[in-house]
Parts: structure tokens; C-alpha cells; sequence
């Protein structure tokens, strides 16, 4: 659901394949209270993300990946701008499951407040230490 400002009404965190099986991220999404959408529950393994990412910014979903390629491959950053995706990315991918769940517990609040007031696309990246930092608002 959205407002006419791009603003969201409710929050959902969409997790990537990569991560939508991560327990760790899933009982924080949970315990914060906000729907978790995960990859494999609506799309088949391997499917491109120029695929998946309209449909998620179309339900309003917002992105949770440690895959910084999208930002930086041409084809998949324009797919995040054209289709106006809300997209969170852990800046280190080499975190265990764990410590992902530690850093996205202390950002989500963070995250709620980017998601009800920024709006898409953009892209935020989330450190080890649960900062959160809009990096790219496509803004010419």
C-alpha cells in the first residue's frame, strides 16, 4: 500500500534467495514485528532478479540482500530504479547468519523510519554495527 508522497504503509522485508532461508534475519524481521516475505515462497530457485524485482516493488516490498552487485550492475541497478525498488543490503557480505540478525535487529527501526519517509527507489546499506545509510536515491 502506498501514499501519493512513494511512502509505505506497512513495512515488509522481502529476503533474497540467497538469504530467505536465514533464520537468524527471519525471527528479527519477526520479532520487529513486520511481515517477512521470503524468495523460494514465491518465486523458483535461480530466477534472474530483473525478474522478481518489479513484482516486489509492485506489492510494495522492500529488499533485503547482501548482494552489493546490484547497485553496481548496470542492468540490475537500473532494474531497482525503473521499477522504484526500496533495497537494503548488509555492506559486508561476509557476515555469519548470526550477526546479520544482531545488525538488522538494531536497524530495523532505522529501516521503518528510510521506508515511511524516503521515497523510492533507493538503495541503504547496513553495517555490522546496525547502521543504516541511504546511499543512492537516483536523484539526477
Amino acid at each position: 500500500m502506498g501514499d501519493e508522497q512513494g511512502g509505505i504503509t506497512e513495512f515488509v522485508l522481502f529476503l533474497d534467495e540467497n538469504h530467505c532461508r536465514n533464520r537468524h534475519l527471519i525471527e528479527a524481521i519477526i520479532e520487529f514485528g513486520i511481515v517477512c516475505e521470503k524468495h523460494l515462497d514465491h518465486f523458483n530457485p535461480g530466477t534472474p532478479d530483473v525478474r522478481w524485482l518489479p513484482i516486489i516493488a509492485k506489492r510494495g516490498w522492500s529488499l533485503l540482500t547482501t548482494d552489493a552487485r546490484i547497485k553496481t550492475n548496470f542492468v540490475e541497478k537500473e532494474a531497482v530504479r525503473i521499477n522504484r525498488v526500496r533495497m537494503f543490503y548488509f555492506s559486508r557480505n561476509n557476515l555469519a547468519g548470526f550477526e546479520m540478525g544482531q545488525a538488522l535487529r538494531k536497524a530495523l527501526p532505522r529501516m521503518a523510519k528510510i521506508v515511511r519517509e524516503q521515497a523510492p527507489p533507493f538503495t541503504a546499506s547496513i553495517s555490522k554495527a546496525g547502521e543504516v545509510v541511504v546511499r543512492d536515491t537516483f536523484q539526477a
